[in-house]
């Protein structure tokens, strides 16, 4: 029985396992995640943020509400799906994945006939000064955007900033605004809000719109630090041009590859980052 061994359990992985699974039903199919939870709609995430969405669940279920865990890839699609497994190291002569059992804090290893790797991407953090405070939340998957909720939920932030003028950081800032109350400023180091998406006519259209719910924009500026209260949360933020008031900071500035792991086993991989591939998503440097 060959076996196919995906790292990665958030769209593109689970998708090709269960496409797999029809093409080639006598496949082993495995899925290695490192977090918890898996096959979720993240474009969701900021009207999960936002109240659009009820509840988490909503995100991880399909249409007759049945949510994609472990045992629903088990049962229903024929999928092996490991969660809480960091991926660590590619052995290409060997064909083996090493993993790390992050709660048991154990090392494990599991051949492999093909390997698939679908870790998507992580959030780029700017170096600035204090962003591991407290208060201070950026959304790289599902679990850091239940945690961003809970704080919302206990906290008593009346203000928050977003750094990053991109989709995710204006979708934030409107939910932050509407559903939650705070007082919401987003700031973009480029001239103009999703700067490499629209023009400027229309982002001075988005911009009026934003002004008018309530929402300050500031462009070309740049963040130099978050300070802290006594309490070690994130109470300001500095700028290189003023001081705005926060209780609540987002970090949205970007997304890059999750491509460390292919670095690594000696795989193509752009300057920039990514895995470099032809237009079968393969080539003789890859492990498929």
């Amino acid at each position: 029985m060959e076996k196919v061994v995906i790292v990665g359990g958030v769209a593109a992985g689970p998708k090709t396992a269960c496409h797999l699974k029809r093409l080639k039903p006598d496949t082993h199919v495995t899925i290695i995640d490192q977090d918890y939870l898996i096959s979720y709609g993240g474009c969701g995430i900021p009207y999960f943020i936002s109240g659009d969405v009820a509840d988490a669940d909503a995100l991880r279920s399909t249409s007759f509400d049945v949510v994609r865990d472990e045992a629903f890839f088990a049962e229903a699609e024929g999928v092996e799906v490991k969660t809480n497994m960091r991926a660590v190291s590619i052995d290409r002569q060997s064909k083996t994945l090493h993993l790390k059992n992050l709660l048991q804090n154990t090392d494990e290893s599991i051949p492999y006939d093909k390997l698939v790797l679908a870790m998507g991407s992580q959030p780029t953090i700017p170096p600035i000064e204090g962003a591991d405070l407290k208060g201070v939340y950026t959304l790289g998957n599902l679990e850091s955007a239940i945690a961003l909720q809970k704080y919302l939920k206990e906290s008593d932030a009346e203000k928050a900033v977003i750094i990053g003028g991109g989709v995710i950081g204006i979708e934030m800032a409107e939910g932050l605004e509407d559903m939650w109350g705070l007082e919401t400023s987003i700031i973009e180091f480029m001239p103009q809000l999703l700067p490499n998406s629209i023009e400027k006519p229309i982002e001075q259209m988005l911009s009026h719109h934003l002004k008018q719910n309530n929402i300050d924009v500031y462009t070309s500026e740049a963040v130099t630090a978050l300070e802290a209260d006594e309490n070690g949360i994130v109470c300001r933020v500095v700028t290189n041009k003023r001081v705005l008031d926060a209780q609540l900071v987002l970090i949205s500035a970007g997304v890059r590859p999750r491509d460390g792991l292919a670095r690594d086993a000696g795989l193509m991989v752009s300057p920039r980052g990514g895995i470099v591939v032809n237009n079968r998503l393969n080539d003789k440097n890859l492990v498929f």
